[in-house]
């Protein structure tokens, strides 16, 4: 049956089978989110498809509401609350849907949020960095100990390239020792389990954060530990401490870029020498659409780009493609999505310019990276994605 055959009669049909066929139709798709949004007269469907947002249908006023009761009920929340949000799970044959409710001017809207299991599994070599970017992550991650942070948009894989470097850590210490490697992590929520790791939730009503599980999961002789976002000045005072006593701890931190985190880290309130003492690496990151590589096609590279190529040392007639779109990639032009990294190493130069609380600026003509713009200018020449898409996404 047809989704809209499925909403009849608008007052009494079933509501678990159009719950069903939504998040069907968005798997299908390759959809991460799906979003029923209620406006004038109507509500929209809209798909989040390799971080784009983009409408799919609309349903009758008198049919979501329906829905509505029948899709909160699934979720267990309280049906009769309109006015407050709601956050809840369900599981759709298999797969785990996040749902959350927020009212609006038009009613209430829903986001699910569909939890692929497979996405913090990823190996370090299916993020797609290069072969140098992987060296220098592998670098920083191979750590005895010390901070390694990654900083990016929310939405930019920062979570999914911490884990699969934290598998490749793993196997890595198995395979060279025959012997196994204590990771833990703090999560907010538990996501993906992953076997080989120890993962405790964070519960803030209860009275676990990140700072206060950081305290606790000391206790749990760990050598590697992942906290799940460094949020405040606790926090971070927190994992700094962890860093020093001899554990490597990963963490994401939201920040314009790599060498953002300094100043960010700083204006917490941590100390400048024990960020200097602490710091190894930092990862800022952003996800690009990859084109599809059964439509794309090769174009004269446009001045604008030839220009910024320049400016980076980078050849200016480097091919060039643009997306097409076909039955293939959805009419998009584009299928999944890529990481774009910038990779800081902190060295003994950079250390002393943190000591000395230099300006961005010095920090800057200190540092030894490859800029994130830079490193999409390379995906663009080798054909992963598109001059546009560099422009919509990095800064």
């Amino acid at each position: 049956m047809s989704l809209q055959d499925l909403l009849v009669p608008a007052e009494s049909f079933d509501a678990r089978p159009v719950v069903a066929a939504l998040v069907a139709m968005a798997l299908e798709e390759g959809a991460s989110d799906l979003h029923l949004r209620p406006t004038e007269g109507r509500v929209e469907v809209l798909l989040r498809r390799d971080g784009i947002l983009s409408a799919r249908l609309e349903l009758s006023p008198q049919a979501y509401t329906r829905l509505l009761v029948g899709l909160k009920n699934m979720a267990r929340l309280a049906s009769y609350k309109k006015s407050v949000p709601q956050d809840g799970r369900l599981d759709v044959e298999g797969t785990e849907v996040r749902v959350a409710t927020v009212p609006t001017h038009f009613g209430e809207k829903v986001v699910l949020r569909f939890l692929h299991p497979d996405r913090h599994r990823l190996q370090m070599d299916e993020l797609g960095f290069t072969a140098g970017e992987l060296e220098r992550l592998q670098r920083m991650v191979d750590r005895p100990q010390g901070l390694v942070l990654a900083t990016g948009p929310a939405g930019s894989g920062k979570t999914t390239t911490l884990f699969a470097a934290l598998r490749w850590r793993f196997a890595r210490h198995r395979a060279l020792l025959g012997a196994e490697l204590n990771v833990v992590t703090l999560e907010d929520p538990v996501e993906t389990a992953v076997p080989e790791f120890t993962q405790s939730p964070i519960l803030p009503e209860r009275g676990m954060t990140f700072a206060s599980g950081l305290r606790s999961i000391l206790r749990q002789d760990p050598e590697v530990i992942l906290v799940g976002e460094i949020r405040d000045g606790e926090t971070a005072s927190a994992a700094v401490q962890c860093s020093l006593s001899g554990h490597l701890v990963l963490s994401t931190l939201h920040a314009r870029d790599s060498l953002g985190v300094i100043p960010r880290l700083l204006e917490m309130g941590t100390q400048a020498y024990l960020l200097a003492a602490s710091l190894e690496g930092v990862l800022s990151q952003r996800l690009v659409r990859r084109l599809c590589p059964q439509c794309r096609r090769k174009v004269h590279p446009p001045p604008a780009l030839a220009r910024e190529r320049r400016e980076h040392d980078l050849p200016a007639d480097a091919p060039c493609w643009e997306a097409v779109g076909c039955a293939q990639c959805h009419g998009t032009g584009f299928s999944g999505r890529t990481a774009v990294p910038e990779l800081l190493e902190v060295d003994d130069d950079l250390r002393q310019g943190i000591l000395d609380r230099a300006p961005l600026r010095s920090l800057r003509e200190q540092a030894s990276l490859v800029p994130l713009r830079r490193a999409a200018l390379e995906r663009v020449a080798s054909g992963a994605t598109s001059w546009a898409e560099v422009q919509r996404t990095i800064p």
